[in-house]
C-alpha cells in the first residue's frame, strides 16, 4: 500500500496530467481549463502539425518552446485598453489571459457573442485553411469572420440586423488599417461626438469616397454607440465623457492589434458583410467549405431590445425589424416557439443547401427545457439536419456561465453533409 501511495505521488510530482496527455512540448494557455477547452485542444493537438500549432493553435501557449502566434496576440498589454476597468480586467490583460478580448473583438463586447478562441479552435480541427471560404449565416458581431481573416481564410458573414453588420464590418476592416491612418485620427472628442450628434448619420458617411477614410469614421461611430449604451447603464458619468474614453481606448485596441507582428495586412482573409436572413441565403447551391454559426438565444436575449438605442440611432424601425428576427416573431410564448422551430428548420435545410458535400457545419446551441415546454433545443436541431441528409458526428457539452437561469448549457454539434 505504501509503495503505491509513494508510486502515486512522485507521479503527481513529476508528470503531470496534461503532460501525460498533450507531451511536454506542448504548453497549454492558463485559461484553458474548462473540460470542453481541453477537449477541443486534444482534438486540435492531432489536427495540426507542430509547425501549424506554432502558427494558428486556439488553446497552446508555446510549442517545443517556442511561444504560438495566438499567445503573442493576447499577451501584449497597452494600459489604455483596461484604463477605468476593474481590477480582474486589468490582470486579465497584463497576464495575456484575455482571451474573449484580444484583437479587435474587444470593440463592443457584444452581448451572447461567440468565445472567438472557441471558432479559431473549430476552424483547426475541421482544417479549414487558405482557399477555403467559410460562412457565418447569423454572424452577430462577427466573431468567425475576425478569426477567418486572422487565419487568412475568406469568410461571409450574414444578418439581418443593420446594427450587427455594422458591428462586424468594423472589427474585420478595422485589422486592414494602416497605423498611420489610426495616429492621425481627429484626436479632439468633442468634434467627433458634435459630429456624430448632429444626425444624418448615413448622409455624411455616403459622402466619403475614400475607403480608409470611411474605415476611420465608422470605427469612430461604433465608440460612440458603445459610449451611448455604457451611459444608459452609469449615472456618474454622461455620454460624452464616455465617448472620450471608449474613442481613446478603441485607438488603442486597433492600433496594437495592426502593429503586432504576427498580424499582416498582406495575409489577411477577406470578409465580406452581407445584409440578409439565414432562412434565405442569398448564396448558390454547394459553394461553402464550412459553417460555424449560433442560433439567436431569443429565451434569453432580447436582440431587437438590446439593441434598440444603436438602432434607432442608425435610423431603424426596433419593432418592424423584430418581425424578421428569428424567434421575436409572435404575440404568445407558444407562438414564438413555433415559429422559431419552424424556422430553424428553414435555417437548417438553407444551410445544408449552400455547404459543399462531405464538408462541416457546426451549430453551437444552448438548451432550455424550461421555456421550451420540454423540448429540447439541441435534439430538434440534430433531427431538422437529419432530414435534410446530414449527419450529426459528434456533440462537445458546454457549460454556460453568466446565463445559467436561462440557459443551462451549450451544445458544440458537428454535422457532416452527405
Amino acid at each position: 500500500m505504501k509503495q503505491r501511495d509513494q508510486l502515486f505521488n512522485n507521479r503527481l510530482t513529476n508528470t503531470s496530467m496534461v503532460n501525460e496527455v498533450f507531451g511536454k512540448d506542448l504548453l497549454l494557455l492558463e485559461s484553458v481549463n474548462e473540460l470542453f477547452e481541453l477537449e477541443l485542444a486534444l482534438i486540435e493537438s492531432r489536427s495540426l502539425s507542430r509547425q501549424e500549432l506554432l502558427f494558428r493553435s486556439a488553446f497552446f501557449k508555446s510549442v517545443n518552446g517556442s511561444l504560438t502566434n495566438h499567445y503573442k496576440i493576447c499577451r501584449p498589454f497597452d494600459g489604455h485598453i483596461s484604463e477605468n476597468r476593474s481590477a480582474q480586467t486589468q490582470a486579465y490583460f497584463q497576464e495575456g489571459k484575455y482571451a474573449t478580448g484580444y484583437a479587435t473583438h474587444g470593440l463592443f463586447p457584444y452581448r451572447g457573442k461567440f468565445h472567438p478562441q472557441l471558432i479559431k479552435g473549430l476552424l483547426n480541427i475541421l482544417e479549414i485553411k487558405r482557399g477555403d471560404i467559410v460562412l457565418d449565416p447569423m454572424c452577430g458581431s462577427g466573431t468567425l469572420n475576425v478569426e477567418a481573416s486572422l487565419l487568412g481564410i475568406d469568410s461571409i458573414g450574414i444578418d439581418v440586423s443593420p446594427f450587427c453588420r455594422l458591428l462586424a464590418r468594423v472589427k474585420c476592416e478595422s485589422l486592414s488599417l494602416t497605423p498611420e491612418y489610426v495616429e492621425s485620427m481627429p484626436n479632439n472628442p468633442d468634434k467627433w461626438f458634435n459630429y456624430f450628434s448632429t444626425g444624418n448619420i448615413d448622409d455624411k458617411l455616403r459622402k466619403i469616397r475614400e475607403p480608409e477614410k470611411l474605415k476611420i469614421y465608422e470605427l469612430a461611430l461604433l465608440a460612440y454607440l458603445d459610449a451611448m449604451g455604457y451611459a444608459r447603464r452609469v449615472i456618474k458619468a454622461s455620454h460624452k465623457e464616455l465617448f472620450e474614453k471608449v474613442l481613446k481606448r478603441y485607438q488603442a485596441t486597433v492600433l496594437q492589434t495592426i502593429t503586432n507582428s504576427v498580424i499582416k495586412s498582406s495575409q489577411l482573409g477577406a470578409a465580406n458583410i452581407l445584409e440578409g436572413d439565414a432562412r434565405c441565403l442569398p448564396l448558390d447551391d454547394s459553394s461553402i467549405d464550412c459553417i460555424i454559426t449560433s442560433p439567436p438565444y431569443s429565451f434569453a436575449i432580447d436582440y431587437a431590445e438590446n439593441d434598440a438605442p444603436q438602432l434607432a440611432f442608425l435610423g431603424y424601425n426596433v419593432d418592424e425589424l423584430r418581425t424578421k428576427m428569428i424567434g421575436l416573431a409572435g404575440r404568445t410564448k407558444q407562438q414564438k416557439l413555433q415559429r422559431y422551430f419552424d424556422d430553424m428548420k428553414t435555417v437548417a435545410q438553407e444551410i445544408v443547401r449552400v455547404l459543399k458535400s462531405q464538408k462541416f457545419a457546426i451549430i453551437i446551441i444552448g438548451s432550455n427545457t424550461n421555456q421550451t415546454g420540454g423540448i429540447r433545443l439541441e435534439q430538434t436541431i440534430i433531427d431538422h439536419f437529419d432530414s435534410f441528409d446530414a449527419s450529426l458526428i459528434k456533440s462537445i457539452l458546454k457549460p454556460i456561465k453568466g446565463m445559467r437561469n436561462t440557459m443551462k448549457d451549450e451544445y458544440i454539434l458537428i454535422f457532416q453533409k452527405n
